[in-house]
């Protein structure tokens, strides 16, 4: 992922750091964390918001550990097969849920 800075400027417009986003009853919110670098869980989290409220039926986890398969837990065979099928799940939530 490719990360992004603050705009220096007095308004930080047009980019600007918060440290959560308020949800509104009415939006649908895909949250797509890339923790690939991690040791204790190398995985691509996909959480789905519908209305603010997290939905662990409609979220999924795309990991490169067999181990960990599971009800929400999905393996594929590299970090760029996990990225894609992530992706493509996020894809099909927003046509689903939208």
């Amino acid at each position: 992922m490719k990360r992004i800075k603050p705009t220096p400027n007095a308004h930080s417009w047009p980019r600007q750091a918060v440290n959560t986003v308020e949800c509104r009853k009415r939006d649908l919110v895909i949250r797509i964390a890339d923790w690939t670098r991690s040791k204790e869980e190398p995985a691509y989290d996909v959480e789905v918001y519908i209305g603010g409220i997290y939905d662990w039926n409609e979220s999924k986890i795309f990991t490169v550990h067999p181990e960990w398969v599971g009800q929400d837990v999905t393996f594929c065979a590299t970090k760029a097969a996990a990225l894609e099928a992530a992706s493509e799940f996020a894809q099909a939530q927003i046509r689903k849920l939208l």
